[in-house]
């Protein structure tokens, strides 16, 4: 059976038009350095991933949809991998950073994902991620267009999502609590 993303593949990009702002949120939370290996989990087509390419030493994208992947292989310089977020083909400490850019609420094993994140990520590491915030008229509507969608989104309010990622031991800020989207910096 076809999935939304591998539906929407080919017109996902357009679809999102606020890539390049998100991906220099997401550079400044990262604190990205030109050794970093860079992952983005739950990434698609690469979308935010591309613009962080000759900035970072390395950039992997990470998504279940092999068409959205196809999509990400027509960037120059994405390493594209088939994988879901509960089993990562990675090694230990493989990434210095991981970016989930409106992602994580899509996962179904949440603390299968945030344990593998953990593994992946370098002792020291930043995994950064961006959600709706329900607490905004943009957030719930986002919400809602994926229940309609047939999406089994679960999202999160931002101290809920922060503690989450706190349980294993990371430490957590949040920020843009008041925008539609906001991000949250984990830290190993």
């Amino acid at each position: 059976m076809m999935s939304f993303f591998d539906l929407v593949a080919p017109v996902y990009d357009a679809l999102h038009i606020g890539a390049r702002k998100t991906a220099r949120t997401v550079a400044a939370l990262a604190e990205f350095k030109p050794t970093d290996r860079v992952l983005d989990l739950g990434g698609g087509t690469g979308r935010v991933a591309r613009f962080f390419v000759g900035s970072v030493a390395s950039v992997t994208v990470a998504d279940p949809s092999e068409k959205m992947l196809a999509q990400c292989k027509r960037k120059q310089g994405l390493a594209c991998v088939l994988a879901e977020a509960e089993h990562l083909p990675f090694a230990d400490a493989s990434f210095e950073k991981v970016i989930i850019v409106d992602a994580f609420h899509h996962f179904t094993d949440r603390a299968q994902v945030i344990a593998e994140v953990r593994r992946v990520l370098a002792p020291g590491g930043i995994a950064i991620l961006e959600e709706f915030n329900l607490g905004t008229f943009a957030g719930k509507f986002g919400q809602r267009m994926e229940w309609l969608f047939g999406m089994q989104s679960h999202f999160f309010t931002p101290p809920d999502l922060a503690a989450l990622w706190q349980q294993p031991g990371f430490t957590t800020t949040t920020t843009d609590r008041e925008k539609k989207v906001y991000y949250l910096v984990c830290r190993r």
